[in-house]
């Protein structure tokens, strides 16, 4: 490259870098939806089958993780297509699917839980975790 001037090779390969950059920045992100959808997963049974102070715990974990993200995400620079047009439906069926283990925690909770309710908190914790784990799978096979 000379000066301000490309040969067009030299155009194609910025823009194959530039692409490849911009492609690449939505991994930070895929990432995040990852380890916030196994969180998830973790986090509802550890709040109504957890003893005393797990449920503590989780809680205290779950808002430091998400002062982290909310950080995170407020310096993320990304330009990704696909992270623009996922997130939103991402984020609502999150919303809705967090919103099962905890309708069914608060007020379906048995007061000696047996091992068929537990079983169904597990259940609902991975569905409520598996709306992240889809974005994330996506931005991370985004190439």
């Amino acid at each position: 490259m000379t000066g301000d001037h490309f040969t067009p090779d030299e155009a194609l390969q910025e823009i194959e870098r530039v692409g490849r950059r911009v492609r690449h920045s939505s991994r930070g992100p895929g990432r995040a939806y990852l380890f916030v959808g196994l969180a998830t997963m973790v986090y509802w049974p550890a709040m109504f089958l957890g003893g005393h102070p797990l449920p503590l715990l989780a809680g205290a974990g779950w808002v430091v993780l998400t002062v982290a993200l909310c950080l995170y995400f407020a310096r993320l620079r990304v330009h990704d297509r696909l992270l623009r047009r996922i997130s939103g439906p991402v984020s609502a069926a999150y919303v809705v699917a967090m919103t099962v283990p905890f309708v069914v925690g608060i007020w379906l909770r048995p007061d000696r839980p047996t091992a068929g309710w537990a079983a169904m908190l597990v259940v609902l914790s991975v569905f409520a975790g598996l709306p992240l784990m889809y974005g994330g799978l996506r931005l991370m096979r985004n190439r």
